[in-house]
């Protein structure tokens, strides 16, 4: 049985319209995401250190977490700002880090054993620092410091668009909890 030819010419074309411009908006509040990272990073880092019970006596509005695959992923994005060669996303995730995750601050604590016997035990808290704060330590005003913050922002929000459009999969995060404006 011999099949029935067909000439292209015949067949309809399809019409394709060029896109003009294409814009990325992020349906969800990037603010929101890396404050639960934030707290992810802080709860693991307390881990590590073997505190948890220092973890657990924080405010209920740190211990809201992402996920582990989520945090990794923002963990990764923030590293990579960390190891380009500019200097504006150094500083970027320097206030990125500093805002979200915090600064470890030791703090020592002395037990007394016996009459003369002191043992010493020192234990890392970790806290969210303010935009003042920040700015104080870089010797800036609060406005650059809140510019360098959105622009920080702004990088991980591409970093996760990109990760989306190659992967096709979103974050946990966005499924989980209503992020979504």
């Amino acid at each position: 049985m011999l099949a029935e030819y067909v000439y292209v010419d015949d067949e309809p074309k399809e019409i394709v319209k060029p896109v003009t411009r294409v814009r990325f908006q992020a349906d969800y509040e990037i603010t929101d995401v890396l404050r639960l990272w934030g707290n992810w990073s802080r709860k693991e880092a307390y881990k590590k250190q073997g505190a948890l019970s220092l973890y657990q006596s924080q405010e209920p509005e740190y211990k809201e977490l992402c996920s582990d695959s989520d945090g990794l992923i923002i963990d990764g994005i923030i590293s990579s700002m960390k190891n380009l060669r500019f200097q504006k996303t150094k500083e970027e995730a320097l206030v990125l880090i500093k805002s979200y995750y915090g600064d470890e601050i030791l703090d020592d604590d002395y037990v007394f054993i016996e009459r003369y016997k002191v043992k010493e035990f020192c234990s890392i808290l970790i806290r969210p620092r303010t935009l003042r704060e920040i700015a104080s330590e870089l010797g800036c005003s609060e406005g650059n410091v809140r510019k360098i913050k959105s622009s920080g922002e702004s990088h991980v929000i591409g970093a996760l668009a990109q990760q989306t459009q190659q992967t096709g999969m979103e974050l946990e995060l966005f499924k989980k909890i209503n992020l979504f404006k």
